[in-house]
Order: C-alpha cells, then sequence, then structure tokens
C-alpha cells in the first residue's frame, strides 16, 4: 500500500528557509481570544494612544496639540505597510478596517460633532491588559 505523504530525506532545506512572519498571520480573528498575544497587545496600545491623543487634541489651541495632531493625521493618512507599527499594518493584524477608523476620525474633527458627542475617555492599563474605557453618561431629562 503506498502513501499519500511523501516525506523527504533531505533536511537542510526546510532548515534553509527563512522564518517569515506576515500581518495576516498575527491574527487568528478579532483579538484571537481572551488574551491578546503581546504583539497584538503593543499594537493596540499604539492605536489606542493614537486615538486619545487625536481626541484630546482637536478644537484645542495651543502649539503643542497643534504638533500632536499633525503627527497623529499624518501617521493615520500613511498608507505604509513596511513596519509593524504602520496604522494599516495594525489595523490589518487586529481586523479592523482603516477606512472606517480614518472616516470616523474626520467625522469627530468636526466642532459640533466633537464637542457634543465626545464620550470622556480613559485608558485603564494594568500590566497584562489594556483597554479604552468609554463612560457613557446619562443624559438626565428635567420635566
Amino acid at each position: 500500500m503506498e502513501s499519500l505523504l511523501r516525506v523527504s530525506d533531505d533536511r537542510s532545506e526546510a532548515e534553509l528557509q527563512p522564518d517569515m512572519l506576515l500581518p495576516c498571520q498575527l491574527g487568528d480573528g478579532l483579538f484571537g481570544g481572551a488574551r491578546l498575544q503581546p504583539e497584538k497587545r503593543l499594537q493596540l496600545a499604539v492605536l489606542e494612544d493614537a486615538i486619545l491623543t487625536f481626541e484630546r487634541s482637536v478644537g484645542v489651541d495651543g502649539a503643542r496639540p497643534r504638533r500632536l495632531l499633525a503627527e497623529v493625521d499624518a501617521w493615520l493618512a500613511s498608507d505604509a505597510t513596511d513596519w509593524p507599527f504602520a496604522f494599516v499594518t495594525i489595523c490589518h493584524t487586529l481586523n479592523i478596517d482603516p477606512d472606517y477608523v480614518r472616516a470616523g476620525l474626520r467625522r469627530r474633527r468636526h466642532p459640533d460633532v466633537a464637542t457634543k458627542r465626545r464620550p470622556p475617555l480613559r485608558r485603564d492599563a494594568n500590566g497584562t491588559r489594556h483597554q479604552v474605557v468609554v463612560y457613557l453618561t446619562a443624559s438626565r431629562r428635567i420635566a
């Protein structure tokens, strides 16, 4: 009975092949389970920091907020995928549509939207998990 699998005795061929990791290989679904891989946690922290910097800098006067907003805008506008912390690479690794994030942040840039709909954000980091906590306050209705 012949085997359908062919086993090669030449192991040097397999040993010489380079180890490569594609961005799509980092993700096994959205966030991959309860705990993120360390690489994904770091990429998520970079994305969170950029979004929080954007939120804090929109509509604020001053040289520092303008500079930070310009840096975040340049990072978000870049389509580079040649390094692991590029915006597009991070979005693809985390299974997030980069154009959707860009469109959402563009809408938040307008002063009327930024002041009316900005929920209070807080970065919660405790060593093993990073998360952005959005506290939505219930609107009180006065009769």
